[in-house]
This record gives C-alpha cells, structure tokens and sequence, in this order.
C-alpha cells in the first residue's frame, strides 16, 4: 500500500518522510489535488496540530478526524449562507482505528478563530479547529483516495491561541509524528 505523509508545514513532518502542502484551506486543497494526481498514493495522511473549541480535547491530546467540516463564519453567525455547500466529510474509519488515538469533529476554518462567542458557536458541533484537514480530505474524495487526518491540540482556541500554539507546538508536533509512524510502511 502506497502511503503518503503530508502536512501545512514542513516542521510539523520533521524526520518523516512528506511534502509541505501550504497554510491555509485554499493551498491545501491546490497541493493536495496536484499530489493525488501525480503521485496516485493509496491513501494520504495529514498531519498537523489544531486548536480545541470549548469542551473539546485537552492541550497535548493528538487525535483523529472523524468527522470533517467546512466552516463559514456568517452562517454560524446567522449572517449569510452558503449555497451548494459541500457537505461533511469523514476520514477513513479502518485507519482511523489503526492510528489508536481519540476520534474528534474537526472544523476547517479559513482564519484562525480569536473570538471566544465565535469560538462558543463552533464549539456547539465540532471540537476541533484546523486550516487544512477539510480541503485535504475533499481532495481525496474526488481521487478516491483513503484519507485520514492526525492532530495535536497546541491551544485552545480563542484569543489567547497563538500564543498558546507558540509554547506548545514543538512538543506535540513530536507526539503527532510519533502517531503517524504508525501508519507508514516498516
């Protein structure tokens, strides 16, 4: 089985063998769709840390996406809607068993969400908040590619995350890549 490890970043793959697919949903979705049709892997596994939202996992947890959704700050706000939305996803439920961590609904937001009620209003469906895992996981839908999301909790989200992900990342990133290590061929 052919098995491919990527991430936003190359520091959150550090000795694992991958390729950085960029910041961002948009990036995400551009790499992702160009790694699936050059490489044809079997089955594609993002790595990342993320965010929590209210009542979600504990800073330090790593855990697997479950259920995958895109997130748009004016419908949850009541604010706007958005037409022909793509619908949630869900990762691979076979791997997601393999990788032996907790399942958690994870939310890809287009910015990071700073704003406790916005974060409150999120926090009522999903758990987690991530930039790329949803754009990742709808490319591999269209490939037919298997695909399953790793993550470590750096903060919490809100106003105080990005300080939180800077004291925080080092140390979970090395807890995800030892997760994901799971997967890839001996």
């Amino acid at each position: 089985m052919n098995v491919r490890l990527c991430a936003a970043v190359a520091e959150e793959l550090g000795e694992l063998p991958g390729v950085a697919l960029g910041v961002g949903p948009i990036a995400a979705a551009v790499a992702a769709g160009r790694l699936l049709a050059v490489e044809r892997p079997d089955v594609l596994v993002l790595i990342g840390t993320a965010g929590a939202y209210p009542g979600g996992p504990a800073v330090g947890e790593v855990v697997v996406a479950s259920d995958l959704g895109l997130a748009s700050t004016a419908r949850a706000l009541g604010l706007g809607y958005v037409p022909l939305a793509p619908g949630d996803l869900r990762g691979d439920p076979e791997l997601s068993a393999r990788v032996g961590v907790r399942d958690a609904r994870v939310l890809t937001a287009i910015a990071i969400t700073t704003d406790p009620g916005l974060a409150a209003k999120h926090g009522e469906r999903w758990e987690v908040e991530h930039m790329e895992a949803f754009s990742v996981a709808y490319a591999c839908a269209a490939a037919g590619v298997r695909f399953v999301a790793i993550l470590g909790i750096t903060n919490q989200v809100g106003p105080e995350a990005h300080a939180e992900w800077l004291r925080n990342r080092a140390e979970v990133q090395r807890a995800v890549q030892r997760v994901a290590a799971r997967l890839l061929p001996a």
